[in-house]
């Protein structure tokens, strides 16, 4: 790129941050929309066997797929964290926070909660419901205060119906936490607090599991996925000031493809990436944490095929609906096994796929129900907690695109203004 050409771009992103603007990244979205068809596909293209090469194949991309889980992760991480960056210093700026994440997350959730906990119990007779509905109703409180993800770290299946709404814990926990952290500390430390996160999770996920924790608990403890949050924070703060990122171009190309042959040497010993694999709980999580970033941030800053691709109307639509077609996937996913006698890991290829197709359908009308008729309702309710007047803390746009992206960027086409760090309050944004 020559100089005036990086010249206007350095004067166009200059003037499009310094005030609110209504941009909005749509390859995001689409970021959403893989992630909860990656959640879908886990539970249910299972078949009863692996045949030839094409199964392989389909047993390394479904075994994988579980993966979705890390990449919304990442993806809220970056876009909460753009969030706290760009209004801190504000007037309002806990208050707004807080009280537009609870307009997106706690209707749908809590309604759920009131319905399966509340009226079906009351309207059916606890006693006439499946014996499992007890350990659900005996072990609520845990849903109902956002700790269930400790609860299931400690044995499975301690909540029947809910046992996905341990991410949700994950984030929301999250939420409590970092924006007094982003508050008190400048980008510069809150960099080298992150980097110092990433660094650590691996040791403490290692020692932890010297001491007999089991790698289903490291998987759903907060303390434990820590770094696939920040390491979307740190694509965020790198976004707005690059000479706080340590690492040139050249060290954190050498970091990813370090990761990047981590993750190919799980895959090349197991068939696939395995969740709770040892080696994908110690080093996996953090891999897959820095890559997705990586993916994340280009999307955010660059155009081309990649985001043409996130940005095609399917996978947008999914994105957009993504959260409520997680909090229903899982008991559709169980409704339909139940009613098509099709058990992913127990059914053909061509069966656990109409599994797949009907879940998706399903789920997604239900979705698309709940978000005209509850979810909107609360939504619109945002406009008395904006941020306004937020000028994002962007510094060194060319220079913070060259250090994280890995292609050179056509124009700074996404830059976390203050709606497009908001996209975190659009439909759809925690995964599983």
């Amino acid at each position: 790129m020559n100089s005036k050409s990086s010249n206007q771009i350095d004067s166009r992103g200059a003037s499009n941050l310094t005030k609110p603007s209504r941009f909005h990244v749509d390859s995001l979205d689409g970021v959403r929309g893989l992630a909860i068809l990656g959640g879908i596909a886990f539970h249910t293209l299972r078949p009863y066997e692996y045949r030839g090469f094409l199964g392989a194949i389909w047993r390394g991309l479904e075994e994988t797929s579980w993966s979705g889980i890390d990449l919304f992760f990442v993806l809220s991480g970056f876009l909460i964290t753009g969030i706290l960056l760009d209004s801190r210093g504000r007037c309002g700026y806990f208050r707004n926070f807080y009280a537009r994440r609870t307009l997106r997350i706690f209707p749908l959730y809590y309604s759920v909660l009131l319905g399966v906990l509340v009226i079906v119990p009351a309207v059916i007779g606890l006693g006439r419901l499946p014996a499992l509905y007890a350990q659900l109703i005996k072990n609520q409180i845990w849903l109902w205060t956002y700790l269930q993800n400790y609860l299931q770290s400690q044995s499975p299946h301690m909540l029947p119906g809910f046992g996905h709404f341990w991410s949700l814990a994950v984030e929301e926990q999250f939420y409590w936490v970092w924006p007094l952290v982003v508050y008190f500390l400048s980008r510069r430390n809150l960099m080298r607090l992150s980097l110092a996160i990433c660094l650590v999770e691996p040791f403490l996920r290692f020692t932890l599991l010297q001491y007999g924790y089991s790698t289903a608990a490291l998987r759903q403890l907060t303390f434990t996925r820590l770094d696939s949050l920040v390491y979307g924070g740190i694509a965020a703060i790198a976004l707005r000031d690059s000479k706080v990122f340590p690492l040139g171009h050249r060290g954190l190309r050498i970091v990813a493809t370090l990761f990047g042959v981590v993750l190919l040497t799980i895959l090349i010993r197991e068939g696939h990436i395995p969740y709770e694999g040892a080696a994908t709980v110690i080093l996996g999580y953090s891999a897959l944490g820095m890559l997705f970033s990586l993916l994340i941030y280009h999307l955010a800053t660059t155009r081309g095929t990649l985001s043409g691709i996130f940005s095609s109307g399917g996978l947008r639509w999914f994105g957009k609906y993504s959260y409520a077609i997680f909090v229903f996937q899982w008991p559709v996913t169980l409704a339909c096994s139940a009613i098509f006698n099709i058990h992913s890991g127990e059914s053909s290829p061509s069966s656990v796929l109409f599994l797949f197709v009907a879940t998706i359908v399903l789920s997604g009308a239900i979705a698309y129900a709940s978000w005209n008729i509850l979810e909107v309702r609360f939504m619109k309710l945002k406009r008395y907690f904006e941020y306004s007047h937020v000028s994002p803390e962007v510094r060194n746009p060319r220079s913070a695109t060259a250090v994280l992206s890995t292609v050179q960027p056509t124009g700074l086409t996404a830059q976390l203004t203050s709606d497009v760090a908001l996209s975190a309050d659009a439909p759809g944004q925690e995964y599983r």
